[in-house]
């Protein structure tokens, strides 16, 4: 009498059957945090459309955007703490994954026809701007508040320096991009006092968003001599011009989690993806 045997998988076939149900899970995974990233950017631009009518209609209401989201378009009056780098509250947008906050709301000064010394005129300002608005401080690894960025001077027509922690000397021609490679290289061994990499990238950031902004163009190619008068021969300080253009604006986000996208919309009510630039 023969004996039958039980037929049964072997180990390469059991290998194939996991190996399946492995490809077939990480499929059904990808396809559901896409489905759900979709979904929540869908959410976030339709909140950030609702959010720029509201804008508008408080603009045209009382002559200025708010600095807040507006109630109109707050869940239940649902809101948040404010943003440290924008000054608007945040707010649920209507759904739990996606937060909406107004980043600036405010006037904006533009210049035209800007002669080479006008232009390096206007990046020292801003960047004295700058560090008068607190962007030049940090706070260390013990919770006190250091100033990593100290100042801005002008001593030659050929160069610019920016004093702190890491002073800069910049020279003639400077170009936006070498002012962001350094920021986005700069780096510190300090580990107590590691908050000011994110300063100086958030900084030098912010210096060349407006000085673009306000209608200055890279490179600069002159700043002044400090020393200069009517008889020296030196590269005279020239005034900014008295008649500049000046508009309503503002900057709103979207932010979804999980993944994390970020939108945006302006005061031209258009939609893009991106954090504010300003």
């Amino acid at each position: 009498m023969k004996t039958r045997w039980a037929s049964a998988f072997t180990v390469v076939e059991l290998l194939i059957v996991v190996t399946v149900i492995a490809i077939l899970a990480a499929i059904t995974v990808v396809g559901y945090n896409g489905i759900r990233l979709a979904a929540a950017n869908s959410v976030a631009r339709e909140q950030l459309r609702h959010i720029g009518q509201a804008m508008e209609l408080e603009r045209v209401e009382t002559g200025s955007f708010p600095d807040t989201i507006p109630d109109s378009v707050k869940s239940g009056g649902a809101s948040g703490d404010s943003d440290s780098t924008g000054g608007g509250n945040s707010g649920s947008g209507g759904s739990t994954n996606v937060e909406t906050i107004v980043k600036w709301s405010g006037v904006v000064t533009s210049y035209g026809a800007l002669t080479d010394v006008q232009n390096g005129v206007l990046l020292a300002k801003t960047c004295q701007e700058l560090i008068s608005e607190g962007l030049g401080k940090g706070v260390d690894q013990g919770g006190k508040t250091q100033a990593y960025i100290t100042g801005c001077g002008n001593w030659n027509h050929g160069s610019m320096q920016i004093t702190g922690w890491d002073t800069k000397v910049w020279n003639t021609p400077v170009s936006g991009d070498q002012l962001l490679a350094y920021a986005n290289a700069f780096t510190t061994s300090d580990t107590w006092n590691k908050a000011q990499i994110a300063v100086v990238k958030n900084f030098y950031t912010q210096l060349v968003q407006r000085q673009s902004t306000q209608g200055g163009m890279f490179p600069i190619k002159s700043f002044w001599d400090s020393w200069a008068n009517s008889s020296n021969g030196g590269v005279l300080q020239q005034p900014l011009p008295s008649n500049p253009v000046t508009k309503e604006t503002y900057c709103a986000e979207a932010r979804t989690t999980q993944p994390v996208t970020v939108w945006h919309i302006g005061e031209d009510g258009v939609v893009r993806e991106g954090e504010c630039q300003r």
